[in-house]
C-alpha cells in the first residue's frame, strides 16, 4: 500500500467508507442496508433484508443499476402467487432467484411463484468487517438466508460479498447448504439488471456465445436483436438462451459504453452455473438489460424435472457459486478478459 497518501487523511473513511443504516418511508421502511464506497470511484449498496442482494451500483458517478418503478420494498410485501413476485421486485444490480423455483410459476406439491422466494428472505447473522491486508484493505459482508420450514425443504444460502479499497471489484460467493437429512432439489439464477445512464445505445455487448436461441417464439423471431442496444421504444420483452464458450472452469461476459468510456465484466463458475440467459426489455420507462447465470433455464421446477435437469443436494451436502464483477475504463481491459 502507498503509505504516502495516508499523510493526507485523518480517517480511512476519506478513502474507503462503509455505512450501515435502515431505510425510512413507504414500502422500504425499516429495511437494513450497507453502503460501500472505495477510493477509485466504485460505490454500491447491499440490501441485508433482501438476501444481501446489491441494489445500487455506480462507477465514477455513473449508475449501472436498473431500479423498478416500485423501488426498494421490504420483504413483508412478498406474495408467492403466480407472477406477483414482480410487485416486490426491486431489480437493482443483482437479484437472487431460487431456491425452490426459477422462471415460470407452477404448482408442485405447493404453489411456486415466479423466480422463487430467496430474494425476499432477510439475512441472519449479518456482519460487516473491515480487513486490513498488506495488498490493500477489504470489507467483507456475510450473512445466511434460511429457506426452511417444517415438513419441507431445509436449504440455507450462506453469502459473502467482498469489496476492495483500491480495486474496482465486487466478489460474490454463495454456499447453498442442505441442512436436512433428505436429498433436496434446488435451482438458482442471478438476475443482473443493467440500467441507464450506463445502459444506452453507446453500449457494446461482449457475450462469447457459440449458439443463441430465443426462449419463446417472439424472441426467436427477433433473434438478430440479441446484441443490439437501441433507444427506448415499445418492442417488448425478449429473452435469449446462450451456449457460451468456456475459459477453463469460468466464463466471462461484459459490456462497454463507448461514450462514457467505461465498462464491466462478469465472471462466473461454468461448472455449477452452466446456463446463461440474456433478458432484454428496452421499453420506455422500463429500459433494462439482464445477464443471468443460472443452474437451469426458466421453464419452472416441474418442467426442469421432466427434462431431468434439476440439481440436487445430498443430506448435509453443499454447493458453491462464485461471481466476480470488475469495472474498467478501457475497452481493451474488458475485451482481454473475454474469450471472443
Amino acid at each position: 500500500m502507498e503509505e504516502r497518501k495516508y499523510a493526507y487523511i485523518g480517517d480511512i473513511s476519506q478513502l474507503f467508507r462503509v455505512e450501515n443504516y435502515r431505510m425510512e418511508g413507504g414500502r422500504k421502511d425499516g429495511v437494513r442496508a450497507t453502503h460501500i464506497m472505495n477510493e477509485s470511484g466504485l460505490q454500491f449498496t447491499v440490501i441485508a433484508d433482501r438476501c444481501m442482494d446489491i441494489a445500487y451500483v455506480s462507477y465514477k458517478g455513473v449508475n449501472l443499476s436498473y431500479i423498478n418503478p416500485n423501488g426498494i420494498c421490504a420483504p413483508q410485501y412478498y406474495d408467492n402467487r403466480g407472477t406477483k413476485w414482480l410487485e416486490n421486485f426491486t431489480a437493482g444490480f443483482v437479484t437472487t432467484c431460487g431456491l425452490d423455483n426459477i422462471g415460470s410459476p407452477c404448482v408442485d406439491g405447493k404453489e411456486l411463484g415466479l423466480h422463487g422466494k430467496i430474494s425476499n428472505i432477510p439475512a441472519d447473522d449479518y456482519s460487516v468487517r473491515m480487513l486490513e491486508k498488506e495488498e490493500g484493505n477489504e470489507v467483507q459482508l456475510t450473512g445466511r438466508m434460511k429457506e426452511s420450514f417444517l415438513f419441507g425443504e431445509k436449504l440455507h444460502l450462506r453469502r459473502t460479498i467482498t469489496a476492495y479499497q483500491e480495486k474496482n471489484r465486487i466478489v460474490l460467493e454463495d454456499e447453498i447448504i442442505n441442512t436436512g437429512f433428505e436429498e433436496q432439489e434446488y435451482m438458482q439464477l442471478y438476475h443482473f439488471n443493467i440500467g441507464y445512464p450506463f445502459l444506452s445505445p453507446s453500449c457494446e455487448l461482449f457475450i462469447p456465445t457459440e449458439e443463441v436461441k430465443g426462449a419463446n417464439e417472439y424472441s426467436e423471431r427477433n433473434l438478430g436483436k440479441w446484441n443490439q442496444i437501441e433507444e427506448p421504444s415499445s418492442t417488448g420483452e425478449m429473452c435469449f438462451l446462450h451456449r457460451l464458450k468456456r475459459q477453463g472452469d469460468t466464463t466471462c461476459v461484459g459490456m462497454f459504453n463507448h461514450k462514457l468510456q467505461m465498462g464491466f465484466t462478469l465472471k462466473f463458475d461454468n461448472q455449477t452455473l452452466d446456463k446463461f440467459l440474456q433478458w432484454r426489455y428496452l421499453n420506455k420507462g422500463e429500459y433494462v438489460l439482464g445477464f443471468e447465470p443460472a443452474t437451469n433455464y426458466i421453464g419452472g421446477r416441474i418442467e426442469e424435472r421432466k427434462k431431468e435437469k434439476l440439481k440436487t443436494l445430498s443430506p448435509r451436502g453443499k454447493e458453491t457459486h462464485k461471481l466476480q464483477i470488475d469495472f474498467y475504463d478501457r475497452l481493451e481491459d474488458v475485451k482481454n478478459n473475454i474469450l471472443l
